[in-house]
């Protein structure tokens, strides 16, 4: 191993990296790039243009945003259907790979996050013999997703007659054999997956169950959050002032909170609800049309949020609502307000319930039951300590698991042990 004394150089290679971000792991992503320069290693970030400014990002350094993702509404319908359109992203996107390898000469590659980017570039970094670790917290990697790829696609799955002529015009002149030694075509039991972690024992089940078995012998290794900028919350009192946050679709249900608030509102209890929903125009204006049809309209309201202002608001509410049915690997967001004091009603889905206890540092519920998390509501107004016990206790746990200065030593061994390989 080599010791955490010697500066690695690392380069991280993800699809969205903040402040252009859609997911909390992306979020998590940048602390941890930023845990490691401070442990001093050295760092540069390949990712996506995704919705990058013309001029770029202001006062960022070491982060090259030329990537192109496939699996966005404003891309070209083409990729994967047309070959010269499919070709020429696979040919830009290994090009700023290796101009990144030839420029940086990395130690080691840390794969964050591929949806929506070209799979190919995996396989063309083993093929290279470049030092590669995954940290593995979405389902990108489940076969069936990752044969979604348009490159794969075109060459494994491509029904049309006229590609399929194409496809043999390519191998009787060659071209075929040159463009998949640089592009190549594989699936995911093709990847070196020795030197990777797992965020959750509930994605290795989702995972091993969709066909990747390597999973099974994966370590986990459970999310950390940054704990230096949270603001705690200290006063507590009868929970009546919730707030749900998440993007607006159906896996995070929305819904079912705003189900529960009426519920309460039906058995004459009253509380406040705030979502700090992000998505789609259209998602942001179903939900107001939803909230404005539930008649509370002056209890319940849809708040906007900037990236990175989530963790100002913790301190300001009696409890978080998750309601996620869509078995989460690992959600950030419950992360980020267990670590801020404040108490939480969790449903149970997916890796958050792995470290959380019902009654004592949480309160669970049924996913997708808006009764039984209206119920959930109730417990958590009749604590009289406004859930301030179960709260400081969750906290507790939360900073000494599950703070980057707790789990950074777990990345840099696994960072380490690729290198010495």
């Amino acid at each position: 191993m080599v010791p955490p004394y010697l500066t690695v150089k690392i380069l991280i290679l993800t699809a969205l990296y903040p402040p252009l971000s859609t997911h909390g792991h992306d979020n998590r992503c940048r602390q941890v790039v930023g845990a490691l320069s401070k442990r001093g290693h050295q760092l540069q970030v390949l990712t996506s243009n995704h919705r990058a400014p013309p001029m770029g990002v202001l006062g960022e350094k070491g982060v090259y945003r030329q990537l192109q993702l496939h699996d966005v509404e404003d891309i070209e319908c083409s990729l994967g259907v047309s070959y010269s359109a499919t070709y020429k992203q696979e040919r830009t996107h290994l090009q700023a790979l290796y101009d990144r390898l030839d420029r940086f000469l990395p130690d080691v590659v840390y794969v964050w996050n591929m949806h929506g980017v070209s799979k190919s570039l995996l396989l063309s970094l083993q093929d290279h013999g470049t030092q590669i670790v995954y940290d593995l917290h979405r389902n990108w990697l489940s076969p069936h997703v990752f044969e979604l790829d348009p490159w794969f696609t075109w060459w494994q799955r491509n029904q049309s007659l006229r590609s399929k002529c194409y496809q043999f015009f390519l191998r009787l002149i060659g071209s075929a054999r040159r463009s998949l030694r640089h592009f190549p075509v594989g699936t995911v039991a093709d990847l070196n997956l020795s030197n990777a972690s797992i965020c959750s024992e509930s994605l290795r089940d989702d995972l091993v169950a969709g066909g990747l078995a390597i999973a099974a012998s994966l370590p986990v290794v459970y999310p950390a959050v940054d704990t230096t900028h949270m603001l705690c919350k200290f006063a507590y009192q009868p929970a009546r002032k919730f707030m749900w946050a998440g993007r607006l679709n159906a896996s995070k249900a929305p819904g079912v909170a705003l189900r529960a608030a009426i519920i309460l509102k039906e058995r004459g209890i009253d509380v406040s609800l705030d979502f700090y929903g992000m998505g789609k125009p259209t998602e942001r204006r179903a939900m107001r049309n939803l909230i404005d049809a539930s008649g509370l309209g002056d209890s319940v309201r849809m708040l906007g949020i900037r990236p990175g202002e989530l963790i100002s608001k913790y301190s300001e509410y009696d409890a978080l609502l998750f309601t996620s049915c869509c078995n989460d690997p690992f959600p950030i967001t419950p992360l980020e307000a267990m670590v801020s004091g404040l108490p939480v009603v969790l449903a149970r889905d997916g890796g958050i319930e792995e470290i959380t206890e019902d009654g004592e540092t949480a309160l669970l519920y049924d996913a997708g039951d808006a009764e039984a998390l209206a119920d959930a509501m109730v417990r958590m107004i009749d604590l009289e300590d406004g859930g301030r016990a179960m709260a400081k206790k969750c906290m507790a746990n939360v900073q000494a698991q599950h703070s980057l200065d707790a789990v950074m030593p777990q990345i840099e061994a696994l960072l380490s042990a690729s290198i010495s390989a």
